[in-house]
């Protein structure tokens, strides 16, 4: 699944410049996130309640211009996920820091040709990551969750982008977006026989500035 992943990144790119796209925006943003897990089992049982907790999100984005409305961009970035807990009086914190590869379509609601000098966008996104470091703590004591692979090291996930441009000049923008983002799959490191699943689910903020490549 992993190289089938990355080979369709490779073509997909590959066939942009093949049919003379180029890239007219790069893009550098950061913010930040705030993840949780969502939680199945088909057991009955006292469930965690899993909460919300922030930590940052880092990007560089290539755009390339389909045509008029739309963009295609591609994103290389990291962001922290995790959650935190409270069970039997016990404070339990996840720590995830994954390091991203996503492909982005947007399309422009409203265009600044026709709206003063500003862009608002909206559109799907999917990604793939890859777990550089994760680590939970209950209470004063810290386990190590990719030495001993509690989470898978891949996590596929997507959601949808919405955000705003403001175009301060020619060569310069400004840019705020916000982002739903979640799993596909389980991103523990054991499928469990009794149909326990755990993914990420969360929100992104980031403010970006832009450089024209016309």
């Amino acid at each position: 699944m992993k190289m089938q992943l990355f080979l369709f990144f490779f073509i997909f790119q590959t066939t942009l410049f093949a049919q003379g796209f180029k890239p007219d925006e790069i893009i550098l943003a950061g913010g930040r996130s705030f993840y949780s897990f969502t939680f199945k089992n088909k057991v009955p049982a006292d469930l965690l309640s899993y909460k919300y907790k922030n930590g940052f999100a880092y990007d560089a984005r290539l755009s390339f211009a389909l045509d008029d409305r739309s963009n295609l961009r591609f994103e290389m970035g990291a962001f922290q996920a995790g959650s935190k807990s409270i069970e039997n009086s016990n404070l339990l914190n996840w720590n995830l820091n994954y390091m991203s590869f996503g492909t982005h379509y947007l399309y422009k609601i409203i265009d600044k040709e026709r709206r003063l000098d500003f862009v608002v966008y909206a559109g799907p996104q999917l990604a793939i990551s890859y777990l550089v470091s994760g680590q939970q703590s209950v209470n004063k004591l810290n386990y190590d969750l990719k030495e001993s692979k509690a989470f898978k090291s891949t996590n596929f996930h997507g959601g949808v982008i919405a955000g705003i441009r403001y175009f301060a000049s020619l060569r310069v923008s400004l840019s705020m977006e916000y982002r739903f983002d979640m799993s596909f799959a389980q991103v523990e490191g054991e499928d469990h026989a009794n149909g326990q699943t755990t993914r990420n689910i969360g929100h992104q903020i980031t403010f970006g500035i832009g450089f024209s490549l016309q």
